[in-house]
């Protein structure tokens, strides 16, 4: 049976550069989601002769659209056995409220990971090997206040428990009181943060059947800053792909840095960010 990759979010610099190295390394169809379906038949257009690849429109806060990607693959016979999911929310509008930019980052960045998990994981193969995108800011300690941390970082956490933390940041940010309270003044971050405790609640609940999902901090990158060459998104592609490729089996459930390395979840960010 042929190997199956899907990669979501190929409309960023990043996740781009992420989809055009994997058509050259990787044994298989690719599959690849973007939200704007013009965006998405020409980055068909621009890599079907580099290999067997296909276009299907997705947004990850809109169910549906999950729902209809996923009875694509079903329909063919077909299970996922390479997952990188690249998804995230980029604030444009400048005009929104604070508290409406919260939402919109958490309606993507962990509500769209946590719906989507539920939707498409059944059809991951045995073994399949999952990685979210995360970033520097992922890191437990951007978030100040030591009882937020602590509720977070719970191994035994259920996601209904996350979800209400997460509940209590949107309340705190609707009445501007989230830096007062200890989250930080970074939407970012604690999306960041919440993205990683969604990987780690996944973990525990696949990885008894052999399913390795881990998250990755591709480096500094902003997929605002256009002014970044090439060889920057290249670069952060590498971590991505390593996880995605050759990284050992026993790398799991882990926060994997840009140098390949694992980072403890609760590293100081100013030490880490600074000397990795």
């Amino acid at each position: 049976m042929t190997n199956v990759a899907l990669v979501v979010g190929a409309a960023s610099n990043l996740g781009f550069h992420v989809l055009k190295k994997l058509t050259t390394v990787y044994k298989g169809k690719i599959y690849f989601t973007t939200e704007d379906a013009a965006t998405g038949y020409n980055i068909q257009e621009t890599l079907e002769g580099n290999a067997d690849v296909e276009f299907i429109q997705m947004d990850i806060t809109y169910t549906k659209s999950i729902i209809k990607l996923r009875h694509h693959i079903q329909d063919l016979d077909e299970r996922i056995d390479l997952l990188i999911n690249n998804t995230e929310y980029v604030a444009t509008d400048k005009r929104i409220t604070h508290a409406e930019k919260v939402r919109r980052t958490l309606s993507v960045n962990f509500y769209g990971y946590i719906n989507f998990g539920k939707l498409v994981y059944p059809i991951l193969s045995e073994n399949a090997r999952v990685v979210n995108v995360s970033g520097p800011a992922g890191l437990l300690a951007t978030i100040e206040n030591e009882d937020i941390r602590r509720r977070i970082s719970d191994p035994y956490l259920t996601e209904d428990e996350l979800v209400a933390i997460m509940q209590e940041y949107e309340e705190a940010a609707r009445k501007g009181i989230e830096k007062t309270e200890g989250w930080g003044m970074s939407v970012t971050a604690v999306s960041k943060v919440s993205l990683n405790a969604v990987t780690f609640l996944q973990h525990r609940e696949w990885f008894d059947k052999g399913i390795v999902i881990n998250c990755v901090n591709p480096g500094n990158i902003s997929t605002r800053e256009g002014r970044k060459t090439a060889k920057v998104y290249e670069e952060g592609a590498k971590a991505i792909l390593y996880l995605a490729l050759e990284a050992p089996l026993s790398i799991k459930g882990n926060f994997v840095w840009s140098n390949y390395n694992v980072i403890e979840w609760n590293s100081d960010p100013y030490v880490e960010v600074t000397t990795v």
